[in-house]
């Protein structure tokens, strides 16, 4: 495990198929897509496009087992059109490494840092800078590589331009330096660090750019069992000087801020952080403690709004509760609204799972905030479906079909009984959403075959 002079870093099942909440006033509903071919954790998650269609991407990380021999540096995919995951070539120099990242500028990838672990249980900060073309499906050379080796760190991009690498853990210790890359030039640049204490330093942090400000949460500070950080820090980019950052604490956000290896996912001029725990451990998920396997936090969403901190929602029962998250994808819905999807990661008793969410805020029609979404009662046959299936509910409702990037492809008014005609789409899956009086009241996932 990580200790002062060295680093040896040492479910709740999700049933149902998809879920609406409610949260400051919007709706967010959580998808269960297919699992990935395997299990993994750690691993480094990005978005990007293959000749225009979505696909997720996921890098390195560590197997079931959650042994230094588990950790591999296998890449998969997943084409969001035809809902199918396939293997590709695996990261091209190095050794297999945990926490990593990768971020999309202009649409190749770029996969940084990460550590190794060997059969001694040393573990080894990488350098390494990996760049992957999602047009081509393969590796280009390795970019210039870091100049300080750097792992669990906070990657996030400026202006689709310009790559910031702020703290994280190298070899021995947590580090104040800011690390930036340029793509276009393959060269790296510093920035200004953050400053040298605790309240900033962190291994295991996660966070995103809005505009010019980096914000970034949590973490885990250095020091007996790595206490579990719950500062919010901001950094203000300065345009005309991008290697300029003046760094400062927007709140310390007590017990319900405290976060390790979540996920950001930014929509407009707002940041989510999506799981991860409130314990800190080792790459195999055990508490740096000693109190044994750890499991996600209880509430999913921590949201920060034009640059206020604004709530926790703390009463997500059955959003997905996963930890040990390397970043998430993020891709546009029909409507023009980010969505993101989750692959991998850690359950209850860091169980380490091959399943797969996608988070979307927009829906045309949402509830009235005032109330609890209602579940009703209604009826579908058949299901998987070949040309037509029939809806049966009482009443009077709406029906709206979707498919999993968040595109409407049905409208239509009922009452009681009514048989929907499916012809017209494509092999998939899609989501049936029924609404009373302009209300959202039951959902149901619809294999078309």
């Amino acid at each position: 495990m990580k200790n002062i002079a060295k680093r040896t870093k040492h479910t709740l099942l999700f049933p149902l198929l998809f879920m609406t909440l409610q949260l400051f006033g919007q709706i967010y509903t959580f998808f269960e897509l297919p699992n990935m071919p395997v299990r993994v954790s750690n691993n480094a998650v990005v978005g990007g496009m293959v000749n225009g269609v979505p696909h997720v991407f996921s890098f390195a990380g560590i197997d079931e087992t959650k042994t230094y021999s588990g950790i591999h540096k296998r890449a998969f995919r997943y084409n969001i059109d035809t809902q199918i995951w396939d293997e590709i070539a695996e990261l091209p120099s190095g050794n297999g490494r945990v926490a990593a990242a990768a971020s999309l500028v202009k649409n190749k990838i770029y996969i940084i840092g990460g550590y190794e672990v060997l059969a001694n249980g040393s573990e080894i900060s990488v350098d390494k800078v990996h760049i992957y073309n999602p047009d081509t499906n393969s590796y280009e050379p390795d970019g210039t590589p870091i100049p300080l080796a750097i792992d669990d760190h906070v990657q996030t991009v400026w202006r689709d331009s310009l790559i910031y690498v702020v703290t994280g853990w190298s070899n021995t210790g947590n580090v104040p330096n800011v690390q930036i890359y340029n793509p276009s030039n393959d060269e790296w640049m510093t920035g200004t660090p953050v400053p040298n204490n605790n309240d900033y330093k962190a291994f295991g942090a996660s966070g995103g750019i809005i505009e010019d400000t980096i914000y970034y949460l949590g973490g885990a500070k250095y020091g007996t069992n790595f206490p579990i950080s719950n500062q919010l820090r901001k950094g203000v980019i300065d345009p005309d000087d991008p290697t300029h950052i003046t760094w400062s604490l927007i709140s310390d956000i007590q017990d319900f801020g405290k976060l390790y290896r979540a996920t950001t996912f930014r929509r407009g001029d707002e940041l989510y952080w999506l799981g991860g725990s409130e314990v800190t451990y080792n790459y195999d998920g055990i508490a740096y403690n000693g109190s044994g396997g750890v499991s996600p936090r209880d509430y999913s969403w921590i949201t920060l709004h034009d640059s206020e901190f604004i709530g926790i929602t703390n009463d997500l029962y059955y959003a997905p509760r996963v930890m040990d998250l390397r970043g998430i994808a993020t891709t546009q819905n029909s409507f023009g609204s980010p969505v993101g999807i989750t692959a991998g990661g850690m359950t209850d008793v860091a169980d380490v799972t091959n399943q797969v969410f996608l988070i979307t805020f927009s829906i045309p029609v949402p509830p009235d905030p005032t109330q609890d979404l209602k579940f009703v009662s209604f009826q579908i046959s058949p299901n998987p479906i070949s040309d037509f299936f029939i809806i049966e509910k009482k009443g009077a409702f709406d029906i709206e079909i979707w498919d999993t990037t968040g595109k409407l492809f049905l409208q239509k008014k009922a009452n009681g009984f009514e048989k929907i005609n499916t012809s017209s789409l494509h092999s998939g899956v899609y989501f049936l959403k029924i609404f009373e009086n302009g209300k959202w009241v039951g959902r149901e996932k619809l294999i078309i075959k």
